[in-house]
């Protein structure tokens, strides 16, 4: 049974598990520097773009963020160092009959540019979109688009042409990415005492940057905070991630779908956990619709409903049930995690289980350190529920798991039809 969270959220007084889940999460996201980048260098790529002698001069309609940036869900990805991957839509005002590889041929030219040009050699074509990569790991990843419906803002058609196929294996598809971020964030509930105490541990962990850069002084907590439920949405996905590491091949059940069932999950108030436990109930319970009926589940864009979010996955009921299976164990792990019978040597294992070692370490290393120093000083803090482990847990080097990229779309990075 859930717990009712404390009346201040990640206060001292909420859960040992809670707190964990936030600070897991605070690890694994776009921290403020790296988003500030990334912003600057979607800026950059739009300035390239367009530049005088790109062959998409003056052709650029919108660039726009998609997916995970737009909603302030990104988080690392763990197989490229420290990396990011920064979905961008580049809105071309080019004839609706472009074909597939055209569309995406003039984007590669356009963002590569001449050599000794801001980004050549750093540009790969990709099956539906462009790639640009940096060296110190993040990536924007740039699809073309053309709008096919002037009367509904952004309703476009994007382009797949894996490069190498005949034509005959090219087409177009219908998608409004805009218009369902969009939804997401005005029904995203914005609980402003969560916002501040999530953006306050924000602050806490990019202290480093706060130090460098005093423009980040004057951001409030609640800038840097953000929704229960969008934390929770991280938190699957990096769940997902950590199980389909070893899965070989398998694409990965689509981030965009798990934002479509956060936002019908939408619980005003929730605490992290709760969060988790409505998303993850609510995609639980299509998936199993959808296994007893003999079916694949479907699930579309609720503002484009030609826009669907399941097309390339899952490939097949053997696919669909193996997450069945995977959410099944994250709420059994979840449940434990909270219930406040764990010590912190098995809360460690469970977020290890969870969500990697990397974050897990770091968590529980952090947490143990804050209680150690408190009982030194006679100030410990008093806990709710989370039993104290019987000694502070000693320094730990451990290198994460690789686990294969992804775009919020699913699939892998390094997968043929990227």
């Amino acid at each position: 049974m859930l717990l009712t969270p404390p009346k201040t959220p990640l206060s001292p007084e909420s859960p040992v598990g809670e707190l964990l889940l936030a600070e897991t999460a605070i690890r694994i996201e776009l921290p403020p520097s790296q988003r500030r980048k990334a912003i600057d260098r979607y800026g950059s790529a739009r300035t390239h773009i367009e530049r005088e002698g790109s062959p998409l001069h003056d052709l650029v309609a919108w660039f726009y963020p998609q997916g995970s940036m737009a909603i302030r869900a990104t988080i690392r990805a763990r197989r490229r160092d420290d990396g990011y991957d920064i979905d961008i839509v580049a809105e071309l005002n080019l004839p609706a009959d472009t074909s597939p590889e055209t569309a995406l041929d003039l984007l590669f030219e356009a963002l590569n540019g001449p050599p000794g040009s801001r980004y050549h050699g750093q540009v790969e074509r990709q099956t539906r979109c462009v790639t640009i990569h940096y060296a110190d790991g993040m990536h924007l990843d740039v699809t073309p688009s053309i709008v096919i419906d002037p009367q509904d803002a952004r309703k476009s058609v994007i382009f797949h042409a894996k490069p190498g196929a005949p034509a005959a294996e090219h087409f177009t598809k219908i998608m409004n990415s805009w218009a369902f971020c969009e939804h997401v964030l005005a029904n995203t509930p914005a609980d402003l005492a969560f916002r501040e105490a999530y953006g306050k541990r924000v602050r806490i962990h990019d202290r480093e940057l706060l130090a460098e850069d005093a423009a980040y002084k004057d951001v409030p907590d609640a800038e840097l905070g953000k929704s229960a439920l969008v934390v929770a949405h991280q938190l699957m996905k990096r769940n997902r991630n950590s199980r389909y590491q070893s899965r070989k091949g398998l694409r990965m059940p689509p981030s965009v779908m798990m934002a479509a069932v956060m936002v019908d999950a939408v619980i005003e108030g929730a605490s992290i956990s709760q969060a988790l436990f409505a998303i993850t109930g609510d995609l639980l319970e299509r998936l199993e619709s959808a296994e007893r009926e003999g079916r694949l589940v479907d699930i579309r864009n609720p503002k484009c409903r030609d826009d669907a979010f399941t097309d390339r996955w899952p490939e097949h009921r053997e696919s669909q049930r193996l997450y069945i299976g995977d959410l099944k164990l994250f709420r059994v792990q979840l449940k434990d995690l909270i219930s406040g019978e764990r010590d912190l040597e098995e809360q460690r294992a469970l977020l290890t289980e969870m969500f990697g070692e990397g974050p897990a370490v770091s968590v529980i290393e952090d947490y143990a350190s804050r209680l150690s120093e408190a009982v030194r000083t006679g100030a410990r803090h008093h806990l709710v529920t989370g039993r104290v482990a019987p000694a502070i847990i000693g320094a730990t080097s451990a290198v994460p798991a690789a686990a294969r990229p992804h775009t919020f779309y699913g699939g892998l990075l390094d997968d043929e039809d990227h």
